[in-house]
């Protein structure tokens, strides 16, 4: 085995001493750096940030918010008890449609089976572990 890797090396060696070797210009590094200046600069790098969770999750409790005022609240009946013409067009074209739609979501979210549900919560749990213990780890 030991020959073999020799007689690979002689042979590498005898390769390169009938091989000439060429001196690259005076200016030579010069060049190959303003061309990758040039690629650089016209094919400039951008990094896209995400949105922080923090965020993310400030924006959902906003819009859950939103939700429970809507639906607690019944503003589309508060609304249309108003006799004000621009009012009665704000709830017919905005307030009423977003009352009826999320009135439809949240029946079809309440008539839902138990086992999604469950499968729902066992998801999140499990990417709640997962997180858990990978900064567990990251820690120590």
């Amino acid at each position: 085995m030991q020959k073999e890797d020799i007689y690979k090396d002689e042979f590498i060696k005898k390769l390169l001493n009938k091989v000439e070797l060429e001196e690259p210009s005076a200016d030579f590094t010069k060049h190959v750096m303003d061309d990758v200046m040039q690629d650089w600069l016209t094919n400039s790098v951008s990094v896209k940030k995400r949105m922080p969770i923090k965020r993310l999750l400030i924006l959902i409790a906003l819009v859950l918010l939103a939700v429970v005022i809507l639906l607690g609240t019944d503003v589309h009946s508060i609304v249309a008890s108003w006799e004000h013409p621009l009012i009665k067009q704000v709830n017919a074209i905005l307030i009423q449609p977003i009352h009826d739609l999320l009135m439809g979501a949240v029946d079809r979210i309440v008539s839902l089976p138990t086992v999604v549900y469950i499968i729902m919560i066992g998801g999140t749990s499990l990417i709640v572990f997962d997180n858990l213990v990978k900064k567990m780890l990251h820690q120590s």
